[in-house]
């Protein structure tokens, strides 16, 4: 008998992080059988290891997929997406974990009850564990969203906070391997099926730490802005350009950000020119006030 949920996992180098994130799994309480399915991806550290002792431990709950070679977190995901046999998939990455024990009965009862949305998320616990910051995502987002507040604002819905129906993925598009937005992308090819809902409550922590891959890409945002603009170029091929002035806004957005960074950060001839080729998508007056705003902080 199949599992009515199953929780998608895939860890790298987790080894301080994926006991956490396993027990937040199999603790969860529920009325129907899930499975905890893990793409574990060649890990140099002791990860696999704790995965697989943990498969040991609740064999009839945990598979762990053990890569002969490491494969990258593209084929991971799809890999491990693949093997979920539930009716309804929950992710949750390997340095990541949930907080509310009733988490995954909550989401799955509610799709099940509301077959007009096809993913729910929730808000996130972010922990920052370089600056010890935290926050509360999503506070402030609407009960029902869909491709046009994805494509506008981009990715705001964190991974340990969403489920969505199984299935309704039957191909991964060529370009989904050339970017490296993966979780946005998924989000974009899951909301051509339907509206997406969100719930309020706090049910999980995403963390952000040296190694974690939204700290790589923070720490080579402007890089990072510039394949974000060429991959919502794409999607906007993809979609047939029905979404046009929700992506032009994004990416005149994400040129905003990294003429700040580069302002911030300014130290050569190279970051002069890129400030001036950015110009024309700065607002002046918001330039200043922030400007201000880190001379006064």
């Amino acid at each position: 008998m199949l599992p009515k949920a199953s929780v998608w996992m895939i860890t790298y180098n987790h080894e301080n992080y994926i006991a956490q994130a396993i027990e937040s799994v199999i603790h969860q309480v529920t009325t129907f059988d899930f499975e905890l399915v893990i793409g574990e991806d060649c890990s140099t550290d002791a990860t696999r290891k704790i995965c697989l002792d943990f498969q040991e431990k609740y064999p009839n709950i945990i598979r762990v997929l053990e890569h002969t070679s490491n494969v990258g977190i593209h084929k991971n995901l799809i890999s491990t997406l693949e093997e979920c046999s539930g009716e309804y998939i929950a992710l949750l990455e390997g340095d990541d974990y949930w907080t509310d024990r009733s988490k995954l009965q909550k989401q799955v009862s509610f799709l099940s009850n509301h077959p007009e949305f096809v993913m729910c998320y929730q808000k996130t616990r972010e922990i920052n564990e370089l600056t010890g910051s935290e926050k509360i995502t999503n506070e402030h987002d609407n009960a029902t969203t869909g491709m046009s507040e994805l494509l506008e604002r981009g990715w705001f819905m964190r991974t340990g906070s969403l489920v969505f129906r199984n299935g309704l993925i039957k191909n991964f598009p060529e370009w989904y391997y050339h970017y490296p937005s993966t979780d946005y992308m998924l989000h974009i090819l899951l909301a051509q099926h339907g509206a997406i809902a969100f719930l309020n409550e706090t049910t999980s922590v995403f963390r952000r730490h040296q190694g974690g891959i939204s700290q790589v890409f923070q720490a080579k945002q402007v890089l990072f802005n510039q394949q974000k603009h060429e991959l919502l170029e794409t999607i906007n091929r993809y979609l047939n350009y029905q979404y046009e002035k929700e992506i032009r806004t994004h990416q005149k957005e994400m040129k905003y950000s990294s003429f700040m960074i580069t302002l911030r950060h300014c130290r050569s001839l190279s970051d002069v020119l890129l400030l001036i080729r950015l110009l024309p998508y700065v607002d002046l007056q918001r330039t200043i006030k922030r400007s201000l705003g880190f001379v006064w902080r």
